[in-house]
């Protein structure tokens, strides 16, 4: 049986950070984004209009957008319909998990246009909009911009500042808090856990200070990956499957003092929608002769690895050779002493891409 091989490249990058991550929740330089430098006033109406750089959250004229308005009530039935532009977040009839389950928002204009029917719970009273909600919010830089408040609305961030001790970063799937404050220079970002504390998930190791700027970058693993491109498979015709080499560019960027020298890592793999058999000969060093299934890599290095995946007949449901078959199957790389976690100090979602595959069969007529 011959199976054709084409060679695809992919990016794929590994940034690692000290020991099993903590996680970065505001970029350094930078304040929180979406903090609320003015809302809507008791009117619940908003009535200013954002300067440059301030995100224009509700519409001038309008309450603050998408407020829940009703919930599902005791029968945990939806018993309620959406009218004008409030928006059904759960069809009419179905089941609601509990009691407290959004069902109607208020859409765009924030105002309630739905009476609540049945049993369901009325949050916000019908022609009202929720008082003092996000009217303008910072933007990209976290820092306020808008300095007049209008009508009733009310400044909550006053223009020039960045809201003050927010988390910048947070204690990591090992529990334990690796990151110092202050780690990228001069700031008054505060050591909320000590390095080497026990921390639980999600409490804040460091936040932003007074000034709320933070001046601190995560530490322990990084791991990224950037998002593959498509692989194109063909099954040729009288031949039972098609295969295509998939590679990876892999650097390390790490991050931080106790950062060592090299770190070890290996590649994952998922079944997907392409179902089991698909991937094989998965290569963390692509530069050896034979699969390796870890590799390290030092600081500052780049590395690339492979896999192979192969589509046979009996995986291929298609009629036609112009009616090519689609599936996908997720790649992870992971350090090894994070093992199986996949440590990101920026975003767990990073450390993840999905490959798309399309097959064509020109077995088909």
């Amino acid at each position: 049986m011959w199976i054709r091989t084409v060679a695809l490249s992919a990016s794929l990058l590994l940034v690692t950070v000290g020991a099993r991550a903590d996680q970065q929740q505001i970029a350094p330089g930078t304040g929180q984004q979406n903090s609320i430098v003015i809302d809507t006033g008791p009117d619940g109406i908003c009535d200013t209009t954002a300067a440059s750089g301030d995100l224009q959250f509700a519409t001038v004229g309008s309450g603050s957008p998408n407020r829940t308005e009703i919930r599902c009530g005791a029968n945990k039935i939806v018993d309620t319909i959406a009218t004008g532009d409030d928006v059904q977040l759960i069809a009419f009839g179905a089941a609601c998990k509990s009691t407290t389950t959004p069902i109607v928002d208020t859409g765009e204009d924030g105002i309630a246009q739905t009476t609540a029917a049945v049993d369901d719970t009325q949050v916000v009273t019908v022609g009202i909009a929720p008082a003092n909600q996000a009217c303008v919010m910072t933007g990209a830089d976290g820092v306020a911009q808008t300095a007049a408040p209008m009508g009733d609305d009310t400044q909550q961030l006053v223009a020039g500042a960045a809201a003050p001790n927010t988390a910048v970063v947070l204690c990591g799937p090992n529990l334990v808090a690796d990151t110092t404050a202050n780690n990228l220079g001069a700031g008054d970002d505060v050591q909320v856990v000590a390095v080497g504390a026990a921390c639980a998930a999600n409490d804040v190791v460091v936040d932003s200070g007074a000034n709320g700027i933070a001046s601190t970058r995560a530490e322990g693993p990084d791991l990224r990956i950037s998002v593959a491109k498509p692989a194109k498979i063909t099954i040729p015709p009288d031949q039972f499957a098609g295969s295509r080499t998939i590679t990876f560019k892999i650097t390390n960027t790490e991050f931080g003092p106790a950062a060592p020298l090299s770190r070890t890592y290996r590649i994952t793999t998922t079944s997907g929608s392409c179902g089991g058999g698909v991937v094989s000969q998965v290569d963390a060093d692509a530069s050896t002769d034979a699969p390796d299934a870890t590799a390290t890599i030092g600081i500052g290095a780049t590395m690339k690895a492979s896999l192979v995946a192969t589509m046979k007949l009996q995986n291929v449901t298609t009629l036609a050779t112009n009616n090519p078959f689609r599936c996908t199957f997720d790649v992870s790389v992971v350090a090894v002493d994070t093992d199986p976690d996949v440590d990101d100090a920026a975003n767990p979602e990073g450390n993840t891409t999905t490959v798309d595959l399309e097959v064509t069969d020109r077995n088909d007529f």
